[in-house]
């Protein structure tokens, strides 16, 4: 069965009694590569999402008093 590691172990493998250690290891399987590119996929696709959500729901009221001014502007010059 697999070891856990709590984070009172990380530290107690950097750190001994003459201070800290200077060579570490880490060691980063298959899955752990998976889990972090999937992670980062997904963060980035609800950043798209939350982005594309807010520009939408949320219009712009500058632009839509910009485009309202200039329909006005081309009403009076016609």
């Amino acid at each position: 069965m697999k070891k856990k590691r709590s984070f009172n172990n990380i530290l107690d493998s950097l750190i001994d009694d003459e201070g800290l250690k200077t060579e570490v290891t880490l060691t980063i399987t298959d899955q752990t590569v998976i889990k972090v590119i999937v992670a980062l996929l997904a963060s980035g696709v609800c950043v798209m999402l939350i982005n594309h959500l807010l520009k939408n729901q949320f219009p712009n009221r500058q632009l839509k008093n910009i485009t309202n001014e200039v329909q006005s502007i081309k009403k009076q010059l016609s």
